[in-house]
């Protein structure tokens, strides 16, 4: 694998990745800090995300916060804790450790934001976000953005940004702090309070490339939803959900029912205009459970009548392929300087059986590439043009 080479500068934007396993957080912080402020080669860091696997004894997010802040000279910081942190060519995993990437972006207008819980059940609507974050859509902002799973009520949040700003990309994730036994926290500039999601909004001279890689193959045949309520599944071409979901299971093959077992998923279409489907036309949800006397099945998303569905299954092996197939879009028009990559804490060592997988894949196929990011809680990502939370996926945003 392409080791990572020094930070790539073009229309005189810099940026500079590192990674720091230090067992003193503090020294962590200096050494992640020091190492990024280096790779911008005199330049100013205008902004930065890092992101802190929390093994760390005693560790205090505020001071780290205002740590870093002070290290690399920026008051637009934006990072959280979580299970694993993402860097350079490694992911570690349960492990203390703390990645960062340092952006130096002239033309580019940085613009932090934050909601707490009852600012976004105050949002009615879109154009509400727009007047709270003080930023129009004509701008055309990128949007990196952190929430905590147990104050922040994503799919509203996300519905907000997908009427408020039509088309334009929220990429990031959920802090990760309970997989380690930690209560999630977010920082923004050089604090860190409880707030529901924090980010930034990068717009001028500045573009995302986002990959979404959900890493799931259709299995059995698409079928019209025909009768639901909310999250609840009843029935499926007029038969019930369970039916259909115990037929499909049957006809498969022996691995793939033994995979079914703990590895069987929910896709919606989304675009019921398509002649046919295929991997990667679905938004996929877990499915959360069944009621056998009712025929029904719990979905991980609102339903509705006249929705395509087809369930899904999720390996090593078709995560690779996934992954690997967006990776090569032919539609790419030009070399990324960056990237953010957000990926699930469900991937990684436990699926694919060793370490490195994604971040390796990544760096092989696009890279050498300053990068940072972190194992999430949810990741994320725009499908279709709009914006969804996400589970088991590795969400990416190349920056040029």
């Amino acid at each position: 694998m392409k080791k990572p080479s020094a930070p790539v500068a073009q229309k005189d934007k810099v940026f500079s990745s590192a990674i720091s396993k230090k067992k003193d957080w503090r020294q962590a912080a200096q050494e992640a800090a020091e190492k990024a402020k280096a790779g911008l080669s005199g330049r100013p860091c205008d902004c930065a995300l890092f992101f802190v696997s929390e093994p760390y004894p005693g560790l205090d997010p505020a001071e780290l916060s205002s740590l870093l802040s002070k290290a690399l000279g920026t008051p637009a910081l934006l990072g959280c804790n979580a299970s694993g942190v993402i860097g350079q060519d490694r992911e570690i995993e349960m492990e203390p450790a703390i990645s960062l990437l340092a952006m130096s972006l002239p033309d580019v207008k940085i613009s932090p934001f934050s909601l707490s819980e009852a600012d976004i059940a105050s949002l009615a609507s879109g154009p509400d976000l727009v007047r709270t974050l003080d930023l129009y859509p004509t701008e055309k902002p990128n949007f990196l953005c952190l929430a905590d799973p147990m104050l922040c009520d994503v799919e509203k949040l996300l519905g907000l940004f997908n009427t408020g700003y039509p088309e334009r990309p929220v990429v990031g994730g959920m802090a990760s702090g309970p997989a380690v036994g930690l209560r999630s926290w977010l920082a923004l500039g050089g604090d860190a309070e409880p707030v529901a999601a924090c980010g930034l909004a990068l717009s001028g001279e500045i573009s995302f490339e986002t990959v979404v890689s959900q890493g799931c193959r259709p299995i059995g045949e698409p079928f019209i939803v025909t009768k639901a309520d909310g999250h609840v599944l009843y029935a499926l071409a007029s038969r019930p959900a369970v039916e259909v979901l115990l037929e499909t299971i049957e006809n498969l093959s022996p691995h793939d029912r033994e995979l079914a077992r703990h590895s069987l998923l929910a896709g919606l279409v989304m675009n019921e205009y398509q002649s046919g489907f295929k991997r990667g036309d679905f938004l996929i949800r877990n499915i959360m459970g069944s009621d056998p006397e009712k025929g029904a099945l719990m979905i991980g998303a609102p339903l509705r009548p006249g929705q395509t569905l087809q369930f899904q299954l999720r390996d090593a092996k078709t995560s690779t392929e996934d992954l690997e197939a967006l990776l090569h879009n032919p539609g790419v028009k030009s070399a990324a300087h960056a990237a953010l990559l957000f990926s699930c804490c469900g991937r990684g060592r436990g699926l694919y059986g060793a370490p490195d997988h994604d971040i390796g894949l990544i760096q092989s196929l696009r890279g050498p590439l300053p990068l940072a990011g972190f194992f999430a809680n949810g990741e994320f990502g725009p499908i279709a043009g709009k914006n969804h939370i996400h589970g088991y996926t590795a969400s990416l945003a190349f920056i040029r």
